[in-house]
């Protein structure tokens, strides 16, 4: 239900396999009808910039140095910004700083934050249930590096153009390449902003690295093994118990 509504009707196992199967990794299954201008936004093929985190340097310095780059390249660009999956008191701190600096488009309810998460849970444990790794299911590697991103507790974005042109990345890493951008706004004529902006990002990409995936619940269930979406090695397991009251 969380993904699909009244189309996974009659609610059956085989009826969410064959929804999956006519699915691919798009910006429409990340927000779905959560915010309907952004499905606007993707008809008229504009720039979409999902982003979240709660570091509010990070965010000032991103949506500032992302709105020059979009402005210089000439790129018509929307941006929301759609907290953590946990939204509490940092997340409203950063939207209401958002909201006064005039940073970006957010969304006004923490319901509808809360909603986004829910669903990139929901597909993971779907995707779970129906044997799927990370190994070989594109969405579910996708959405493992969404989540990945906001268990790090660091910045990251989602950017796209229409409805299947889709680039993501950690939030230091596109920030670091975004500040470089007169060493490749030269490309962006010829090959597009988010192809180049792709190709841009690469030598950013390092072996090193940390990634966490937290999931509420239990997941027991759906076995010992989840493989790193970053570099698809299996990732060690931990018992975290947290109490944050910021």
């Amino acid at each position: 239900m969380w993904i699909w509504g009244s189309l996974a009707f009659p609610f059956t196992s085989n009826r969410e396999e064959a929804l999956w199967k006519e699915e691919i990794w798009r910006l429409e299954l990340l927000v779905d009808e959560i915010d309907p201008a952004i499905l606007q936004w993707v008809t008229e093929g504009r720039h979409v910039c999902l982003y979240g985190g709660d570091n509010l340097d990070w965010i000032r310095r991103f949506t500032t140095t992302m709105r020059r780059v979009a402005q210089d390249a000439r790129v018509p660009l929307e941006m929301v910004y759609v907290g953590r999956s946990n939204p509490k008191e940092k997340v409203k701190r950063a939207m209401s700083v958002i909201a006064a600096e005039k940073l970006s488009g957010y969304w006004t309810d923490v319901a509808m934050i809360w909603f986004f998460w829910v669903r990139l849970e929901s597909m993971w444990h779907s995707k779970m249930q129906h044997g799927r790794t990370v190994e070989d299911d594109p969405i579910m590697q996708e959405v493992m590096q969404i989540l990945s991103f906001d268990g790090s507790e660091e910045g990251w974005a989602v950017i796209s153009r229409g409805s299947v042109e889709v680039l993501k990345s950690q939030g230091k890493k596109l920030l670091d390449c975004l500040m470089e951008y007169d060493t490749w706004k030269g490309t962006v004529e010829l090959e597009g902003f988010i192809p180049a902006l792709g190709k841009a990002l690469l030598p950013y990409q390092t072996h090193e690295h940390c990634t966490r995936l937290i999931l509420p619940g239990e997941t027991g269930k759906f076995g010992e093994k989840i493989v790193c979406a970053e570099c698809k090695k299996p990732m060690e397991k931990y018992v975290l118990y947290r109490c944050c009251t910021d």
